[in-house]
């Protein structure tokens, strides 16, 4: 799968997930949403108890927000 489509296939997958932690699974090279909740834990304990003990734990960022990475400008030179 082309890396747009699946950026915007994970997109759509945490829509409903805004402030929130989800539990995901890989199936077949699909993202899957096996859990979620307010905190880790909480979707950490979904996930197990639908059959995932060992699902990648991801928190779902506002949408109101933006990142902005830190990048390092060299020093100046005089």
């Amino acid at each position: 799968m082309p890396a747009v489509d699946r950026e915007s296939a994970f997109a759509e997958l945490v829509r409903d997930y805004e402030d929130k932690w989800i539990a995901l699974v890989d199936r077949d090279g699909v993202d899957t949403v096996v859990g979620s909740g307010n905190d880790a834990v909480e979707a950490a304990t979904v996930a197990e108890t639908n059959g995932f003990p060992d699902a990648a734990l991801f928190r779902v960022p506002s949408f109101r927000s933006a990142f902005v990475p830190s990048v390092s400008a060299p020093p100046l030179t005089h």
